[in-house]
């Protein structure tokens, strides 16, 4: 019996398209669909497979950008949305960088690290980070990782910066080790020179994408949970930079989100009525304030800027956006599931034919359409569902 693309690309192939029609056609199908038309003739596979028309489909409009939201709940992490499913991801993720042109960077339970691009069911899992020998008064504390793509190479990049405790005098040391990851030759190098990054400052994880233009930014703390400074790293050049913060911010709560291709910070306190500040960075260290909202009672907390629009934590776990432009406020009909803690990810997402393969051959693939998705990778974790938001303009 045949399948509905099966008959789609019969029809495509006996009209006898020229190259630049059959293109247009092509550009306007699903990653799923194109995947599976790389296989009906070597010219179709070429023009999948071209860097151009990969890059091409991804700006598509008819490539919808989707807001996926992930909770954690109590005892495990897992989605809090079952239905419809749309975004298969290894259960029980640690961290989730990205997404960066629809390829994602995972860490899993034992700190396992993998490359995945959904929309392909391509999932690559990283090597080990190279053996360090450090002196004996010093001991592995933690990592903080960033996801890119170098713009000059293309090719992904992931940072893992690993903090050292000083035994000899009780303290974090001020000398932290950081290793490169790129995917073209598939290996990790130690980065020698880590510049201001030696600092008493701690970078930290972030809950959405804080890449953009070339560069991965971490907010950076001292000894307590306020901002301090925010920590930047060029893919192409590999180098740290430090960028400070306006001083009426160091006594807050913050993190980063990207807002029309800039960083921006969300500063707020977490008081019985919750203010939220919107700061922008015009260009390095000089900062505007945006939008405020609050004070409010009915808000946990911001978690990051998609389009125009703020998006809240709620209270019971409920997701709010609130419009930046309009001033506006509207809460989505996405409920939760009993027991959910809070929302632990929030991104933007739209497919992509990009490739992770890069040296070797060690990619994964898997088969989405049964009811049960099993991976090697790790301990063979159970896949877990994402559900998308298609929320309006307004």
């Amino acid at each position: 019996m045949s399948t509905p693309d099966a008959k789609r690309s019969e029809s495509l192939v006996s009209l006898d398209l020229t190259e630049d029609i059959l293109r247009e056609i092509l550009l306007r199908l699903p990653v799923k669909t194109l995947v599976r038309f790389k296989c009906v003739c070597k010219q179709w596979h070429t023009i999948i497979e071209s860097q151009s028309f990969v890059k091409q489909h991804f700006s598509q409009r008819s490539n919808q950008e989707r807001l996926l939201v992930r909770h954690y709940k109590r005892n495990c992490l897992s989605s809090g949305f079952e239905e419809p499913a749309y975004l298969q991801m290894p259960n029980m993720i640690l961290e989730l960088l990205g997404p960066v042109n629809g390829v994602f960077c995972l860490v899993g339970q034992s700190r396992d690290l993998a490359l995945l691009n959904p929309a392909m069911r391509k999932l690559k899992p990283l090597p080990e980070l190279p053996e360090v020998i450090v002196e004996p008064h010093l001991l592995f504390l933690d990592n903080v990782l960033g996801f890119g793509l170098d713009p000059l190479s293309g090719d992904y990049k992931v940072i893992s910066v690993w903090y050292l405790w000083n035994r000899s005098v009780n303290a974090p040391d001020c000398h932290p080790i950081a290793f490169v990851y790129n995917l073209g030759s598939d290996s990790w190098r130690i980065l020698e020179d880590v510049g201001c990054f030696e600092s008493s400052y701690r970078a930290c994880r972030s809950i959405c994408n804080t890449y953009t233009n070339g560069v991965y930014y971490w907010t950076m703390e001292f000894s307590n949970t306020n901002v301090a400074a925010i920590l930047s790293f060029d893919m192409a050049t590999e180098k740290f930079k430090e960028i400070q913060v306006p001083d009426c911010l160091k006594s807050k709560i913050g993190h980063l989100t990207v807002h029309n291709d800039s960083i921006a910070l969300l500063s707020y306190q977490l008081e019985r009525n919750v203010l939220c500040e919107v700061w922008l960075m015009e260009k390095e260290g000089s900062w505007n304030r945006g939008a405020v909202v609050g004070p409010c009672q009915a808000i946990n907390w911001p978690l990051c800027l998609w389009k125009n629009n703020l998006l809240i934590e709620a209270d019971s776990s409920f997701l709010m956006l609130y419009n930046i432009c309009t001033k506006k406020r509207q809460l989505t009909q996405a409920r939760v599931k009993k027991n959910t803690s809070f929302i632990s990810w929030v991104f933007s997402y739209k497919e992509s034919l990009v490739s992770i393969k890069g040296k070797g051959d060690n990619c994964m693939s898997w088969d989405a359409s049964p009811d049960i998705l099993t991976i090697a990778w790790g301990n063979k974790n159970q896949l877990t569902m994402y559900r998308h938001l298609l929320i309006p303009e307004w």
